[in-house]
């Protein structure tokens, strides 16, 4: 699990804690629409043969009683979370080699995203790309309801 950093997020925990409950619960639903776009976009750069591992993404996640934020994971595999680890990484775990080859090569691309290649690395480099808009779109939630 590769966790993600955010420049801001203790303020705005500082601030949700006392928070008004609307102002709690349009951030907290933020979150959630963050990481089903997240997973949406990994789903889409995933490798693709059959499509298993792309219809494998899930968001889990729970409220603990002393946060005022959720804690949301995003990850791939279900049961065969151990394939979706080696697609993830692209190595072979015999060899160490990589040996990921684009999803066309085996003659399934499969719908994905117009212009990128689905490829290793396939939710993390999502990821990566949704850190610097995270406490953003959390602000204009809130300013949504304030």
């Amino acid at each position: 699990m590769m966790p993600v950093k955010l420049e801001g997020i203790r303020d705005l925990k500082r601030i949700l804690k006392n928070a008004d409950v609307k102002i709690r619960v349009a951030a907290n639903k933020e979150i959630h629409d963050i990481a089903n776009d997240l997973m949406n976009e990994a789903g889409s750069l995933a490798p693709f043969k059959e499509g298993m591992l792309e219809g494998s993404g899930v968001v889990t996640g729970k409220a603990p009683a002393t946060s005022s934020l959720i804690t949301l994971t995003v990850k791939f595999g279900g049961v065969a979370a151990p394939y979706a680890l080696i697609q993830h990484e692209g190595v072979d775990p015999r060899t160490g080699k990589l040996y990921f080859h684009p999803a066309k090569a085996d003659g399934g691309t499969g719908p994905g995203i117009p212009g990128q290649e689905r490829a290793r690395k396939y939710l993390e480099e999502p990821a990566k790309r949704h850190q610097a808009t995270i406490v953003p779109r959390l602000i204009t939630a809130i300013k949504r309801v304030t």
